[in-house]
């Protein structure tokens, strides 16, 4: 196994018989080795950190055993026959869908190459380089070419909701569905499909407010409830709604604002968000708030009730560490711009 960076080309005997930390490498480096170097000593239990984008920032700890369960359910999923030898960590290794590719490449011997997190993913390496797999948000994957996405054999795209999309690439693509707490994701979809396929031995149910439980060796066999609104299809699939905790209710009517952001996803180029402002009538009123400039924008397509009523323009929108939109943190300080 070798592990690449701008710094160093090093094999993994190499990493293992060094002193760690050392003031050669940068942070993201140096986090990434200690980490091998963890998990080669036998360590039993690692702490990786939600990504907060639907609460506070919390700290989890993770077995090794759940860690190596999820590793393989996923390359069973993706790679049945084996054939994967390079990952590209372009992930924060903080939390946990970065350090999941870290585990992956430790568990199935694969050459690691790391770059640092950011939308230009590819600016750090070589020229035309290839790989096997690697693990991105949807904000890197559209900032990616044509050419670009064709320099990976299977991209795996989780951390917020990815809309579906043609695959016009040579070059297999997923959306995935989990969360720290199932260790990473413990469903996929290919992104030309709208229906999730769990991976290992997850399976689902439905409760009555239409919110997704999932159990499996991954959660001890035990029902983990989760905030978000599925459509049951069977025990092992679903389409993904939206999160539960996220609907704005407005007149009576709830509204779910990743699904218009979904349908509306293909007109921006910068980040945007579906929230609202008080209404004395209303109680929230829907509107669109944008990191762009002025446009028109397409609504057709969507229940009349569903289209936002104003735009706002040259907004803020937070991000979390993983790249996610920070809801909360965006909405509040919108409406503290209003005041």
């Amino acid at each position: 196994m070798i592990i690449k960076s701008k710094n160093f080309v090093l094999k993994l005997e190499e990493i293992l018989k060094d002193n760690l930390p050392t003031e050669r490498y940068n942070e993201l480096e140096n986090f990434v080795l200690k980490l091998i170097h963890s998990w080669h000593s036998g360590q039993q239990s690692f702490t990786h950190q939600t990504s907060g984008s639907t609460g506070r920032p919390k700290k989890i700890e993770i077995s090794r055993e759940k860690i190596e369960l999820s590793a393989r359910a996923t390359l069973a999923f993706i790679d049945p026959k084996g054939m994967i030898k390079t990952s590209l960590l372009c992930l924060n290794p903080a939390h946990i869908g970065g350090a999941m590719v870290i585990y992956r490449a430790l568990i199935f011997n694969q050459d690691l190459t790391l770059t640092t997190p950011s939308s230009s993913l590819l600016s750090e390496l070589e020229d035309n380089q290839m790989f096997d797999l690697v693990s991105m948000a949807p904000l890197q994957f559209k900032s990616l070419s044509k050419h670009e996405i064709e320099r990976f054999k299977i991209i795996l795209i989780g951390g917020a909701p990815m809309p579906i999309i043609k695959n016009e690439y040579a070059t297999s693509i997923y959306s995935t569905y989990g969360m720290t707490e199932t260790v990473s994701h413990i469903a996929l979809r290919p992104i030309d499909k709208d229906i999730f396929k769990t991976t290992g031995d997850t399976t689902i149910k439905q409760g009555s407010d239409q919110s997704l439980s999932v159990k499996g060796s991954i959660t001890d066999h035990k029902w983990l409830e989760t905030n978000d609104i599925i459509e049951y299809v069977d025990r092992n699939s679903f389409k993904w709604i939206g999160r539960k905790d996220f609907i704005i209710n407005s007149g009576g009517i709830k509204v779910n604002p990743e699904k218009i952001e979904d349908h509306l996803s293909s007109q921006f180029k910068k980040a945007f968000m579906v929230g609202y402002i008080p209404d004395a009538n209303l109680g929230r009123r829907v509107v669109i708030l944008s990191s762009e400039n002025p446009k028109k924008i397409d609504f057709s397509g969507l229940n009349k009730y569903h289209i936002p009523k104003e735009i706002f323009w040259n907004q803020t929108i937070f991000q979390t560490e993983s790249k996610k939109i920070d809801r909360r943190k965006t909405q509040e300080h919108f409406e503290k711009s209003l005041w």
